[in-house]
């Protein structure tokens, strides 16, 4: 349970971040949009661990591994001295007025909300003429060239991080091929959008991984990204 919310938090940071960077445009045009654009407006999820303290957030990690144990592993001499600590913890919670068990039942539904909100398309935004600039993640590589990518807010998406949410990944259908020179391409993408949920199989050295998808773009063109 532990690294499942710790790798939400990452995953949530790093989508936020990055996708600021990609949308650094000096020169904005009238049918530019950015990633935020896509996620469609609703009101704010409450983080339940917001009220915690860097010292708390670290002691419930320590909790979260000590109940991970099992019986036989708590008695393990290395293991001891963390698993003391770890019901030390637990009982300053409990001074501090903190139930930690309703706590991460709080958090398991503040994740399902979230997992629910990144499958919303923005609705406002379909059929129309839109230009976004990201980074082009080819689904195959060919020598010479290819129609059909990714376009990802961050560099590493879907390869060496888990994938972002289905409403920050566009389908990309080029009006002509494409040679990517790099595994992420910084580009401008431009066509019609289209919100439409699908799933696309993504080749990767170690094999394939199915990646979902909220936007569509057909008959897209696409230019270098420049600062």
């Amino acid at each position: 349970m532990m690294k499942s919310w710790t790798l939400a938090l990452m995953a949530l940071v790093a989508v936020g971040a990055a996708a600021l960077v990609a949308n650094a445009s000096p020169t904005r045009a009238a049918n530019d949009i950015e990633w935020t654009d896509l996620v469609p407006k609703g009101e704010p999820i409450v983080d339940p661990l917001a009220k915690l303290n860097q010292d708390q957030r670290f002691d419930l990690e320590m909790i979260l591994w000590a109940r991970s144990l099992s019986a036989a592993e708590r008695e393990l001499e290395p293991n001891r001295p963390g698993v003391e600590d770890a019901q030390k913890y637990e009982q300053n919670f409990a001074k501090a007025g903190i139930d930690i068990n309703q706590l991460l039942i709080d958090y398991k539904a503040f994740e399902e909300k979230i997992k629910e909100r990144q499958k919303l398309v923005n609705n406002d935004l379909a059929g129309k003429d839109v230009r976004l600039a990201g980074y082009l993640l080819p689904l195959e590589f060919s020598e010479t060239g290819d129609t059909d990518f990714l376009l990802v807010p961050y560099v590493g998406a879907c390869v060496h991080v888990p994938p972002p949410p289905p409403n920050q990944i566009v389908f990309v259908r080029l009006a002509e091929k494409f040679i990517a020179k790099d595994l992420f391409t910084p580009v401008w993408v431009q066509g019609p959008l289209k919100t439409k949920q699908s799933s696309k199989a993504l080749t990767l050295i170690d094999g394939t991984r199915d990646v979902s998808i909220g936007y569509h773009i057909d008959g897209a063109k696409v230019e270098v990204y420049k600062e």
